[in-house]
């Protein structure tokens, strides 16, 4: 296989984990990945069969509106901040619950 090499960067965190588990599994990262992204089992029954399908998130009308979405952001960079995003998840169901914090550029 003459597979063309890419970069995907993550956080140092993920970095490690990744490693981890691959090495775990006497693996490199990129067959890890691979391997994890291919693996249907891992999708809910109902999941892969809309994904078989085309359906859900899967379905042209979803799929295209996706890619409008990431073309918006790349030209706006907007969006919100995992900080202020994580803060307000986490008033998810208690008595202090806040609104989403609005997206700003990034």
């Amino acid at each position: 296989m003459n597979a063309k090499p890419r970069s995907i960067t993550v956080d140092a965190a993920t970095a490690d984990l990744l490693e981890a588990r691959a090495a775990a599994r006497n693996m490199t990262v990129a067959e890890f990945l691979a391997d994890l992204a291919a693996n249907e089992a891992s999708l809910p029954a109902e999941l892969s069969s809309k994904r078989e399908g085309g359906e859900g998130p899967w379905s042209p009308a979803a799929l295209d509106a996706d890619a409008k979405r990431l073309e918006s952001f790349k030209e706006e960079r907007s969006g919100v901040d995992w900080d202020e995003a994580r803060g307000w998840l986490e008033t998810w169901g208690t008595p202090d619950e806040t609104t989403g914090p609005g997206s700003r550029k990034l």
